[in-house]
Protein backbone atom coordinates (compact mmCIF):
# COMPACT_ATOMS: atom_id res chain seq x y z
CA UNK A 1 0.00 0.00 0.00
CA UNK A 2 1.21 3.27 -0.99
CA UNK A 3 2.20 6.57 1.54
CA UNK A 4 -0.44 8.94 1.70
CA UNK A 5 1.11 12.09 0.01
CA UNK A 6 1.35 15.95 1.08
CA UNK A 7 -1.99 17.53 0.23
CA UNK A 8 -1.63 21.79 -0.37
CA UNK A 9 -4.89 22.48 -1.40
CA UNK A 10 -6.52 20.98 1.83
CA UNK A 11 -8.60 23.29 2.98
CA UNK A 12 -8.35 24.49 6.76
CA UNK A 13 -10.89 26.81 9.10
CA UNK A 14 -13.24 28.90 7.40
CA UNK A 15 -11.95 32.93 7.65
CA UNK A 16 -15.44 33.76 9.00
CA UNK A 17 -15.24 31.03 11.64
CA UNK A 18 -11.54 32.18 12.82
CA UNK A 19 -12.76 36.32 13.01
CA UNK A 20 -15.93 34.58 15.01
CA UNK A 21 -12.96 32.86 17.23
CA UNK A 22 -10.84 36.24 17.56
CA UNK A 23 -13.82 38.15 18.34
CA UNK A 24 -14.66 36.14 21.47
CA UNK A 25 -10.90 35.41 22.63
CA UNK A 26 -10.56 39.14 22.43
CA UNK A 27 -13.82 39.79 24.24
CA UNK A 28 -13.02 37.76 27.04
CA UNK A 29 -9.53 39.18 27.42
CA UNK A 30 -10.95 42.64 27.43
CA UNK A 31 -13.04 41.31 30.59
CA UNK A 32 -10.25 39.67 32.51
CA UNK A 33 -7.96 42.34 32.40
CA UNK A 34 -10.85 44.98 33.92
CA UNK A 35 -11.54 42.82 36.26
CA UNK A 36 -8.44 40.29 37.64
CA UNK A 37 -5.23 41.72 38.61
CA UNK A 38 -3.20 38.60 37.43
CA UNK A 39 -3.68 39.28 33.95
CA UNK A 40 -2.72 42.92 34.60
CA UNK A 41 0.87 41.25 35.70
CA UNK A 42 0.93 38.67 33.34
CA UNK A 43 0.79 42.03 30.39
CA UNK A 44 3.27 43.55 32.35
CA UNK A 45 5.94 40.23 32.65
CA UNK A 46 4.94 40.06 28.79
CA UNK A 47 5.64 43.29 27.69
CA UNK A 48 8.94 42.97 30.08
CA UNK A 49 9.48 39.86 27.93
CA UNK A 50 9.36 41.32 25.05
CA UNK A 51 11.40 44.67 25.34
CA UNK A 52 14.48 43.34 23.84
CA UNK A 53 12.56 42.19 21.13
CA UNK A 54 10.74 45.50 20.74
CA UNK A 55 14.28 47.33 21.08
CA UNK A 56 16.03 45.29 18.35
CA UNK A 57 13.26 45.72 16.24
CA UNK A 58 13.40 49.24 16.61
CA UNK A 59 17.55 49.73 15.99
CA UNK A 60 17.38 49.59 11.92
CA UNK A 61 14.57 52.29 11.87
CA UNK A 62 17.15 54.20 14.60
CA UNK A 63 20.15 53.67 12.82
CA UNK A 64 18.58 54.40 9.80
CA UNK A 65 16.71 57.62 11.20
CA UNK A 66 20.38 58.74 12.88
CA UNK A 67 22.44 57.61 9.21
CA UNK A 68 19.76 60.05 7.12
CA UNK A 69 20.21 62.98 9.64
CA UNK A 70 24.15 62.54 10.01
CA UNK A 71 23.95 62.68 6.27
CA UNK A 72 22.02 65.72 6.07
CA UNK A 73 23.73 67.66 8.76
CA UNK A 74 26.84 66.79 7.10
CA UNK A 75 25.51 68.20 3.62
CA UNK A 76 23.98 71.24 5.00
CA UNK A 77 27.58 71.88 7.32
CA UNK A 78 29.16 71.66 3.89
CA UNK A 79 27.03 73.60 2.03
CA UNK A 80 27.25 76.25 5.18
CA UNK A 81 31.10 75.89 4.97
CA UNK A 82 31.21 76.30 1.27
CA UNK A 83 28.64 79.58 1.59
CA UNK A 84 30.84 80.93 4.29
CA UNK A 85 34.47 80.28 2.50
CA UNK A 86 32.61 82.30 -0.46
CA UNK A 87 31.32 85.25 1.50
CA UNK A 88 34.48 85.55 3.11
CA UNK A 89 36.69 85.76 -0.31
CA UNK A 90 34.01 88.44 -1.23
CA UNK A 91 34.13 90.67 2.06
CA UNK A 92 38.24 90.29 1.70
CA UNK A 93 38.23 91.30 -1.51
CA UNK A 94 35.51 94.36 -0.89
CA UNK A 95 38.25 95.33 2.02
CA UNK A 96 41.22 95.10 -0.12
CA UNK A 97 39.58 97.31 -2.87
CA UNK A 98 38.16 99.80 -0.26
CA UNK A 99 41.75 99.49 1.50
CA UNK A 100 43.38 100.69 -1.86
CA UNK A 101 40.38 103.48 -3.02
CA UNK A 102 41.18 104.78 0.44
CA UNK A 103 44.74 105.06 -0.01
CA UNK A 104 44.50 106.21 -3.85
CA UNK A 105 42.06 109.11 -2.48
CA UNK A 106 44.53 110.22 0.43
CA UNK A 107 47.29 110.41 -2.43
CA UNK A 108 45.14 112.43 -4.75
CA UNK A 109 44.04 115.17 -1.90
CA UNK A 110 47.38 115.65 -1.53
CA UNK A 111 48.07 116.17 -4.78
CA UNK A 112 45.31 118.62 -5.44
CA UNK A 113 46.65 120.60 -1.97
CA UNK A 114 49.94 120.88 -4.11
CA UNK A 115 47.80 122.30 -7.00
CA UNK A 116 46.52 124.40 -4.74
CA UNK A 117 50.22 125.86 -3.68
CA UNK A 118 50.76 127.73 -5.94
CA UNK A 119 53.32 125.31 -8.09
CA UNK A 120 52.74 125.50 -12.03
CA UNK A 121 51.66 122.62 -13.10
CA UNK A 122 51.02 120.59 -16.41
CA UNK A 123 48.56 118.21 -15.50
CA UNK A 124 48.12 114.82 -13.48
CA UNK A 125 48.88 111.86 -14.49
CA UNK A 126 48.46 108.35 -13.81
CA UNK A 127 51.18 105.10 -13.93
CA UNK A 128 50.53 102.59 -15.87
CA UNK A 129 53.65 100.41 -15.83
CA UNK A 130 57.33 99.80 -14.87
CA UNK A 131 58.74 99.63 -18.21
CA UNK A 132 60.10 96.93 -19.92
CA UNK A 133 62.29 95.96 -16.96
CA UNK A 134 60.12 95.89 -13.60
CA UNK A 135 63.80 96.52 -11.67
CA UNK A 136 65.17 99.57 -14.11
CA UNK A 137 64.58 103.22 -12.51
CA UNK A 138 61.95 104.25 -15.67
CA UNK A 139 58.12 104.11 -15.20
CA UNK A 140 55.74 105.03 -18.01
CA UNK A 141 53.02 107.56 -17.38
CA UNK A 142 49.17 107.90 -19.34
CA UNK A 143 50.46 111.81 -20.73
CA UNK A 144 52.11 112.63 -23.24
CA UNK A 145 52.84 115.36 -25.68
CA UNK A 146 49.06 115.97 -26.40
CA UNK A 147 48.80 116.94 -22.90
CA UNK A 148 51.28 119.24 -22.61
CA UNK A 149 53.98 116.62 -21.27
CA UNK A 150 57.92 117.53 -22.30
CA UNK A 151 61.01 116.21 -22.50
CA UNK A 152 63.12 117.75 -18.98
CA UNK A 153 59.95 118.28 -17.16
CA UNK A 154 60.12 117.38 -13.60
CA UNK A 155 57.40 114.83 -11.95
CA UNK A 156 56.17 114.97 -8.33
CA UNK A 157 53.72 112.73 -6.25
CA UNK A 158 52.36 113.60 -2.89
CA UNK A 159 55.72 113.25 -1.22
CA UNK A 160 58.19 114.91 -2.92
CA UNK A 161 60.17 114.92 -6.21
CA UNK A 162 60.16 111.54 -7.39
CA UNK A 163 61.82 112.32 -11.12
CA UNK A 164 61.78 113.31 -14.50
CA UNK A 165 60.25 113.15 -18.17
CA UNK A 166 63.23 111.83 -20.31
CA UNK A 167 61.29 110.58 -23.05
CA UNK A 168 57.74 111.82 -24.76
CA UNK A 169 55.42 110.00 -27.12
CA UNK A 170 51.77 111.65 -28.01
CA UNK A 171 49.75 109.70 -25.49
CA UNK A 172 52.01 108.34 -22.61
CA UNK A 173 55.88 109.46 -21.32
CA UNK A 174 58.42 107.54 -19.51
CA UNK A 175 59.52 108.81 -16.03
CA UNK A 176 63.05 108.41 -15.16
CA UNK A 177 63.19 108.24 -11.32
CA UNK A 178 65.43 110.20 -8.79
CA UNK A 179 67.39 106.96 -8.25
CA UNK A 180 68.98 106.97 -11.98
CA UNK A 181 72.81 106.86 -12.14
CA UNK A 182 72.39 109.99 -14.22
CA UNK A 183 70.42 112.58 -12.31
CA UNK A 184 71.74 115.65 -10.66
CA UNK A 185 69.63 117.74 -8.45
CA UNK A 186 70.18 120.88 -7.12
CA UNK A 187 69.43 121.18 -3.09
CA UNK A 188 69.18 122.92 -0.45
CA UNK A 189 68.94 122.51 3.61
CA UNK A 190 65.48 123.48 4.54
CA UNK A 191 66.91 124.49 8.16
CA UNK A 192 70.15 126.50 7.04
CA UNK A 193 69.63 127.42 3.17
CA UNK A 194 72.78 125.86 2.59
CA UNK A 195 73.29 124.36 -1.52
CA UNK A 196 74.59 121.27 -2.86
CA UNK A 197 73.88 118.55 -5.38
CA UNK A 198 72.24 115.78 -4.98
CA UNK A 199 73.15 112.13 -6.74
CA UNK A 200 71.38 109.74 -7.76
CA UNK A 201 73.03 106.21 -7.42
CA UNK A 202 71.18 103.09 -8.52
CA UNK A 203 68.37 103.08 -6.34
CA UNK A 204 69.20 105.38 -3.37
CA UNK A 205 70.71 108.80 -3.39
CA UNK A 206 73.10 110.72 -2.14
CA UNK A 207 75.16 113.98 -1.20
CA UNK A 208 78.69 113.00 -2.39
CA UNK A 209 79.81 116.84 -1.48
CA UNK A 210 79.16 118.26 1.04
CA UNK A 211 81.42 120.78 3.07
CA UNK A 212 81.61 119.38 6.41
CA UNK A 213 82.51 122.84 7.76
CA UNK A 214 78.70 123.22 7.03
CA UNK A 215 75.41 122.69 9.66
CA UNK A 216 74.19 119.43 8.75
CA UNK A 217 72.06 117.73 11.04
CA UNK A 218 70.10 113.74 11.34
CA UNK A 219 66.17 114.64 10.33
CA UNK A 220 67.55 118.09 7.94
CA UNK A 221 64.80 118.25 5.23
CA UNK A 222 66.50 118.85 1.41
CA UNK A 223 64.54 120.92 -0.85
CA UNK A 224 64.94 121.99 -4.61
CA UNK A 225 67.08 125.19 -4.37
CA UNK A 226 65.62 126.43 -7.84
CA UNK A 227 69.01 126.95 -9.31
CA UNK A 228 68.32 125.17 -12.77
CA UNK A 229 65.63 125.32 -15.21
CA UNK A 230 64.18 121.77 -14.53
CA UNK A 231 62.82 121.68 -10.75
CA UNK A 232 61.18 124.55 -9.27
CA UNK A 233 62.43 125.72 -6.03
CA UNK A 234 60.97 124.15 -2.51
CA UNK A 235 59.93 120.95 -3.82
CA UNK A 236 61.06 118.15 -1.02
CA UNK A 237 62.94 115.92 -1.89
CA UNK A 238 65.10 113.72 0.69
CA UNK A 239 65.77 113.64 4.11
CA UNK A 240 68.69 112.86 6.51
CA UNK A 241 69.32 110.20 8.18
CA UNK A 242 72.80 109.56 8.79
CA UNK A 243 75.82 112.52 9.33
CA UNK A 244 79.46 111.66 9.49
CA UNK A 245 82.78 113.27 8.92
CA UNK A 246 84.98 111.37 5.71
CA UNK A 247 88.20 110.92 6.89
CA UNK A 248 90.76 112.09 4.75
CA UNK A 249 87.93 114.52 2.82
CA UNK A 250 86.53 117.94 3.37
CA UNK A 251 82.86 116.45 2.98
CA UNK A 252 80.47 114.91 5.03
CA UNK A 253 79.79 111.23 4.72
CA UNK A 254 75.89 111.37 4.24
CA UNK A 255 72.87 108.73 4.55
CA UNK A 256 70.07 109.83 2.81
CA UNK A 257 65.75 108.79 3.00
CA UNK A 258 64.07 109.64 -0.85
CA UNK A 259 61.08 110.90 0.21
CA UNK A 260 59.17 110.12 -3.00
CA UNK A 261 57.21 106.40 -3.15
CA UNK A 262 59.26 105.85 -6.15
CA UNK A 263 56.74 102.15 -6.69
CA UNK A 264 54.14 102.56 -4.90
CA UNK A 265 52.81 106.18 -6.32
CA UNK A 266 50.12 105.52 -8.76
CA UNK A 267 49.18 109.02 -9.29
CA UNK A 268 51.73 112.28 -9.94
CA UNK A 269 51.82 115.75 -10.83
CA UNK A 270 54.15 117.09 -13.73
CA UNK A 271 55.69 120.53 -13.34
CA UNK A 272 56.17 122.44 -16.80
CA UNK A 273 60.36 123.31 -16.91
CA UNK A 274 61.20 126.76 -15.85
CA UNK A 275 61.39 129.76 -18.90
CA UNK A 276 64.71 131.29 -18.35
CA UNK A 277 64.30 135.05 -18.89
CA UNK A 278 65.38 136.29 -22.03
CA UNK A 279 69.22 136.93 -23.02
CA UNK A 280 70.16 140.92 -22.83
CA UNK A 281 71.57 141.94 -26.27
CA UNK A 282 74.27 144.41 -25.77
CA UNK A 283 74.15 145.68 -29.03
CA UNK A 284 70.62 147.61 -28.50
CA UNK A 285 69.57 150.03 -25.38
Amino acid sequence: MSEPSLNFAKKGVKPASKLIVLAIASVALILLDNRYAAVQHAKGYAATALYPLQWLANQPVNLYRYVSGFMQSQANLMADNKRLSEENGRLKLLAARSELQTRELAEMKKLYGLQQSGISITGGAEVISNSKDPLSDKLIVNKGSRSGVKEGDAVIDQNGLIGQITQVQPLSAELTLLTNSKTIVPVMVARTGVRSLLYGSGGAVNLRYFPADADLRPGDLLLTSGLDSVYPEGIPVAKVEQVSRAAGTPYYRVGLKPLSGFRSSKYVLVLPQQQQPPALNPGHD
